[in-house]
């Protein structure tokens, strides 16, 4: 991750920045979003044609112990998976922020252009969120969003053109935050995740294509060339006890937080590359797009000079009280 991507703020303006909604405390706090979309999967050279597909669209949330999982194969737009005080409904992919007990995770592929999908669809959009925050003396939560799409294709080939490839081309505007109170016990943290790839396997099972956009030109493919590679989808983002009261920011394309339903177009990076040429055959194409967090509160123990402290202070009640009780 570059630096200049990440923004880190003192406690004050992180308390102002996530406490909007009136409360003054954000104990452990995790936002991970991503919107991929104008995803355009093409052959470049040759014939492809998509015979069929399979999507998965997850959301998961645990508070204290408490699960909730919901979505699965067959889905576009999972039922959103929520614990505890959560306040934004489903399909609302915006910051809660840091206020209340809650997780929450939601997932959806907005559109696709891969059949048997709605028709009229001319590219892919997906939609994940995962946020929590712990306002108790002690406590964990996790969440994660999820949305996966499966288009099994054959490579069929005209005259004259011995191979075929694939082009990919989306925009993407993923954002990240996490945060600590200053005054949390010394185990708590507080990460959030993104994962972006796309995975061409042959009849075999053996991977010919894998994409993990990484931010960097000619790194983090096999099997292919990037041409655009805008920021990190596949990174973390944390804080823990040493780091504890400031505010991290992953904002690489520079879009700020979601807006409105959070399924936007209007900004992201851009990104696009090519696979090495694919030999006749039937394929399977995979998109996996994860947004996870994941988070733990310990209370604060008293440091071991405010212990002796509050000895000496009990010792001097006591010492008080034997001189009251002889006069």
């Amino acid at each position: 991750m570059k630096l200049s991507k990440l923004k880190l703020l003192p406690a004050a303006a992180a308390l102002a920045m996530l406490c909007a909604a009136g409360s003054a405390q954000a104990g452990a706090y995790g936002y991970a979003y991503n919107n991929i979309y104008g995803l355009q999967i093409a052959a470049a050279t040759g014939s492809i044609t998509a015979l069929n597909s399979t999507t998965i669209s997850r959301a998961t949330a645990t508070l204290n112990g408490v699960s909730v999982i919901n979505g699965g194969p067959g889905l576009l737009d999972s039922p959103r998976a929520a614990v505890g005080a959560v306040t934004k409904g489903e399909n609302n992919f915006t910051q809660q922020g840091a206020a209340g007990n809650y997780s929450r995770g939601d997932a959806q592929i907005v559109s696709t252009q891969f059949p048997s999908f709605p028709p009229g669809s001319t590219s892919t959009q997906a939609v994940n969120v995962a946020e929590a925050h712990l306002d108790g003396p002690s406590g964990t939560a996790d969440a994660s969003g999820r949305n996966g799409s499966t288009t099994g294709f054959s490579v069929n080939f005209v005259v004259g053109s011995p191979t075929a490839t694939l082009s990919f081309d989306f925009f993407s505007s993923p954002f990240m935050q996490v945060f600590l109170q200053s005054t949390v016990g010394q185990l708590s943290t507080a990460t959030a995740n993104l994962v972006m790839t796309i995975t061409i396997t042959d009849s075999t099972g053996a991977t010919v294509f894998n994409w993990t956009p990484d931010g960097v030109i000619g790194s983090g493919i096999f099997g292919g060339t990037e041409s655009a590679d805008a920021a990190n989808l596949n990174t973390g983002l944390a804080t823990n006890f040493l780091t504890r009261g400031n505010l991290f920011t992953y904002d690489p394309t520079g879009c700020g937080t979601p807006t409105g339903t959070g399924v936007g177009t209007a900004c992201g990076g851009h990104f696009a590359s090519v696979s090495n040429a694919l030999a006749t055959g039937n394929y399977t194409l995979t998109l996996n797009a994860v947004e996870s967090v994941d988070l733990v509160k310990q209370q604060a123990t008293p440091e071991p000079g405010t212990l002796a402290l509050l000895g000496l202070g009990l010792a001097g009640l006591g010492y008080a009280r034997r001189r009251k009780v002889a006069a």
